[in-house]
């Protein structure tokens, strides 16, 4: 459903920004365009470009992958306002129209998200991450993998169906859910619970 092109494999394997930059340019200057040149090019410029400070690399799909699970927090009840929230970050990801995507777009925008997915996976296992009891006290790692779990069920789940976005949404919660579930044994079943508890 979204084959992975092997030349471009080592571009979506690179966490870093900076390092993701060069081999664009090396794989691409090397490598016939497999019909997602111009969109994979779109994306990276999107994810990585601040608008405000064009000599500034930041990740723009980290953030809103950071921010989509607090549009189901009580300060969001007025339905309306989480949905154009959550549009907005439709819109951030580059998914508007993602339902008519051809193959090779799909493909381009669901390896992208992985990676940013895989990115964001890598934040919730420092010391700050779910802090417990007013934020003092430091959570285990069964404590940190079952709210990453439950942040993965509002993205992939609960907010696509909340919002009538399935069909909007379908590239990004499927990478999400897909790079979340590949990390071990311990996240599928993490993933699992939370979803009978949602």
């Amino acid at each position: 459903m979204y084959a992975e092109n092997e030349n471009w494999k080592p571009y979506y394997e690179e966490m870093d920004p900076e390092e993701r930059k060069k081999l664009y340019e090396a794989i691409a200057g090397e490598t016939e365009d497999d019909g997602a040149g111009a969109f994979r090019q779109e994306l990276l410029q999107r994810r990585y470009a601040d608008p405000k400070n064009p000599q500034r690399t930041v990740d723009n799909f980290l953030w809103n992958i950071l921010i989509l699970p607090g549009f189901l927090r009580p300060a969001f009840f007025i339905k309306p306002l989480a949905a154009r929230e959550v549009k907005g970050v439709i819109r951030e990801l580059l998914l508007e129209g993602a339902e008519s995507f051809d193959e090779a777009k799909r493909s381009a925008a669901y390896w992208e998200y992985r990676n940013a997915a895989r990115r964001y996976i890598a934040t919730c296992h420092g010391p700050k991450y779910a802090k417990k009891v007013f934020g003092i006290m430091e959570s285990n790692d069964e404590e940190k993998l079952t709210k990453t779990a439950r942040d993965f069920i509002k993205m992939t789940v609960t907010i696509p169906k909340k919002f009538g976005l399935v069909r909007e949404m379908e590239i990004f919660t499927d990478a999400l859910k897909d790079e979340f579930l590949s990390t071990s044994p311990e996240a599928a079943r993490a993933y699992r619970k939370a979803s009978y508890e949602a």
